[in-house]
């Protein structure tokens, strides 16, 4: 295995700085802790690999990102231009926890969202208006701690867009090991007037670490690679979140140890719940209870090198328990999703 760049980024994102807000429980001085950190944190230059140009703001936006929907989308945020819509709440009794939300390819218009630990092994399907189109069961999964959800490119030369989801949780950092299901994109009846009920397969992936456990909510699968790549959750409360890759095409059944590719030094008492890349491959987004940041990626680079760059930060929605984030399958826009009952989905896009 070839020795990769361990990459470590300190800078706080540009743009409208990212304020962690008090939620319940345990997250309370994990975010306010955020929030200190953030402000105490400049701005500071951007990578090697990217350059910038400043607006009227002062903001500094990358300019190395394609011309396409999403890196129109990060301009947008950079820029402090973009906006958070209320797309509909979710009224389904089943999902009660959402933990992990993606964009299907194969069905225009639906998004993939699933419960934490303590459901069974089932995803959901959901309109982009937040009406429940369908459930999901996963047959050959078990759900131990659901963590998030991420479409990945086909496994096969015949085959259509991947699932993946990450059964990653570890709140005590004590499992010898992990599993990522992956199931192949089933399709919706968009027409159908009642939710239905479908069944798919899983294979499962088992990943080990190679320093240890522990405890993880966010996975997104590189849409060029393949690659698989897990960002941990920092309990420690230091902003240090380390970042783990997992090869493409891998076989059903087998037990891989993760490679690890970058630490982030992120503002202290960050907490990651989720991340994506957008469709093109072009920006992945990170977020934490109450914030987004949005990297570009160097062209030509891994997907994690992102992380090299200075981030900007997305109008964080105000979410009880924000734990997931992905991208529209066109990149114009990326959806939030938060724990507790009857949660707004929440879309970030273009002021119109």
């Amino acid at each position: 295995m070839s020795t990769r760049r361990v990459v470590r980024t300190s800078r706080a994102p540009t743009g409208r700085p990212i304020r962690e807000r008090r939620t319940v429980g345990i997250f309370v001085v994990a975010l306010l802790l955020a929030a200190a950190g953030t402000a105490c944190s400049s701005s500071g230059a951007h990578g090697s690999t990217s350059s910038t140009s400043a607006d009227g703001a002062g903001n500094s936006a990358p300019s190395t990102v394609a011309d396409t929907a999403a890196g129109t989308l990060l301009d947008a945020v950079c820029a402090g231009s973009a906006t958070v819509s209320d797309a509909g709440s979710v009224t389904a009794p089943a999902l009660t926890e959402a933990s992990g939300i993606a964009a299907s390819r194969r069905n225009p218009g639906v998004w993939w969202v699933h419960n934490d630990s303590g459901d069974s092994a089932r995803f959901f399907a959901i309109s982009d208006s937040a009406e429940l189109l369908a459930t999901v069961d996963v047959e050959g999964a078990v759900a131990t701690d659901w963590e998030d959800i991420a479409v990945g490119p086909p496994t096969s030369d015949a085959g259509g867009e991947t699932l993946y989801l990450a059964d990653i949780g570890d709140n005590g950092r004590n499992r010898p090991n992990i599993t990522v299901y992956r199931v192949a994109e089933p399709a919706i009846d968009l027409a159908a007037t009642t939710a239905a009920t479908d069944h798919v397969t899983a294979e499962a992936l088992t990943f080990t670490y190679p320093d240890g456990a522990h405890d993880a909510e966010a996975l997104l699968v590189d849409p060029r690679s393949g690659d698989l790549v897990i960002v941990t959750k920092d309990w420690t409360l230091t902003g240090h979140s380390d970042v783990f890759r997992a090869p493409a095409g891998l076989a059903a059944g087998s037990t891989t140890v993760l490679e690890h590719v970058a630490t982030l030094d992120l503002p202290i008492g960050t907490l990651v719940t989720a991340a994506d890349v957008s469709p093109d491959g072009a920006v992945v987004a990170l977020r934490s209870y109450a914030a987004v940041s949005l990297y570009a990626r160097p062209e030509g680079q891994d997907v994690w090198a992102a992380f090299t760059q200075s981030p900007c930060a997305g109008p964080p929605p105000i979410e009880k328990q924000g734990e997931a984030i992905g991208f529209a399958a066109d990149g114009s826009a990326y959806a939030t999703i938060s724990e507790g009952e009857d949660p707004t989905l929440h879309l970030t896009h273009l002021r119109s």
